[in-house]
């Protein structure tokens, strides 16, 4: 290279360099996924961004904020949690304030577009400066021969750290739209979501495949069969019915009934939301406590008598219309605590009719159509 040629490419740890800030009119980048275990150094250089785990590619967004010019703008290849996820929520408050997503093109297909990724994509797009008033979703549908664009709706992202409620379908549009007006939330039903306690592989010498003294049944993701049915069952791999609980370790038994939701799908599956009732009758056949393993999450009352009951939980949690509502939030196969207590729900006053069904044993078509009434869906 000459005295007087330019170095256009430099190869390096980007997040390790400390450039001049407001280099750069155009950022773009594909960086790569996944948590990281940061320095303190590095922590407080990206503390504005992180909330809990960093991921490489929120710390890359907020490198490129960084890197970009005043009105600058930056295009990245993502995946879709940053949308919705609790540990990017810092980092969607300053990408609203510094530089608002102005379009989201997502990629309908995993396979064959992208090699070895798990993840739903976007081909995201923000606009240093600009005002968040719109953003303009758009469906890729790639082709061996073409790639086909379709708009789905313009919308403006909250204002805060809120999950943006974005369409993942054509025609999911104008659900979104209705999402993004409804107030109520599981806490005003009277519920908290946690995942279940056991992280079985790290008891694994303490399970058992009968029961004895000191041990509990043991709940796990297939218990919850896709019908909404509840079934004591440990059919996988590595998986006993059993486990032996310590007299110090109640904090790993569930004592009450709550409605237990598979924690890990793909948008590939009928359905994302896969619930059941842990029926009373079940904890006291089995002396009052199990344990659930953590591939579960549960929806706990945090009240004595919720605004809308387990069972009626549970059915709406199994509809497709509930179904609908959460992929409107959800991008990853995580199905997490954070976005289901985010996802909006109706009125506890509008469950009356759902609740009347239920108690009436009508069919599950009745209560899914109910259910799509209650969100506006066909």
């Amino acid at each position: 290279m000459g005295g007087d040629d330019l170095a256009v490419v430099t190869a390096c740890d980007a997040l390790l360099q400390h450039e001049q800030p407001g280099a750069y009119d155009l950022v773009v980048g594909n960086p790569p996924y996944g948590r990281v275990t940061l320095k303190a150094a590095q922590r407080a250089t990206y503390r504005r961004s992180l909330y809990g785990h960093a991921n490489l590619y929120g710390l890359f967004l907020d490198l490129a904020l960084r890197r970009s010019t005043a009105d600058g703008v930056i295009a990245f290849v993502t995946p879709t949690s940053f949308l919705s996820g609790e540990y990017f929520r810092n980092l969607r408050s300053l990408l609203v304030k510094d530089a608002p997503p102005v379009s989201l093109d997502f990629v309908s297909q995993r396979a064959g577009v992208f090699d070895d990724v798990l993840q739903e994509t976007t081909l995201a797009v923000f606009k240093a400066g600009a005002a968040a008033t719109h953003t303009d979703v758009h469906f890729l549908e790639v082709a061996p021969d073409r790639v086909t664009v379709q708009k789905a709706e313009r919308a403006a992202p909250p204002e805060d750290a809120r999950p943006w409620i974005v369409p993942r379908t054509p025609s999911s549009a104008g659900l979104a739209a209705r999402l993004r007006t409804m107030t109520a939330r599981l806490a005003d039903w009277g519920y908290r979501v946690s995942t279940g306690p056991l992280v079985w592989n790290r008891f694994k010498p303490r399970l058992r495949n009968q029961p004895s003294k000191g041990t509990v049944p043991l709940v796990w993701s297939e218990a919850v069969a896709v019908d909404g049915e509840f079934s004591f069952r440990a059919a996988r791999r590595n998986h006993a019915p059993y486990f032996v609980v310590k007299p110090d370790e109640e904090f790993l038994l569930v004592r009450k009934p709550c409605v237990l939701l598979q924690r890990t799908t793909a948008k590939e599956q009928p359905r994302r939301l896969i619930a059941a009732e842990l029926p009373r009758a079940f904890l006291e056949e089995q002396g009052g406590a199990v344990t659930v393993e953590n591939h579960l999450n549960m929806l706990v009352a945090t009240v004595e008598r919720p605004a809308v009951d387990s069972t009626v939980l549970a059915a709406f949690l199994n509809s497709a219309a509930a179904d609908r509502a959460f992929r409107c939030i959800s991008g990853s196969v995580a199905v997490s605590a954070y976005e289901l207590e985010s996802m909006p729900i109706p009125s506890a006053e509008l469950m009356l009719k759902v609740a009347a069904a239920v108690a009436a044993g009508r069919t599950r078509a009745d209560v899914e159509a109910l259910c799509a009434e209650l969100y506006g869906v066909e």
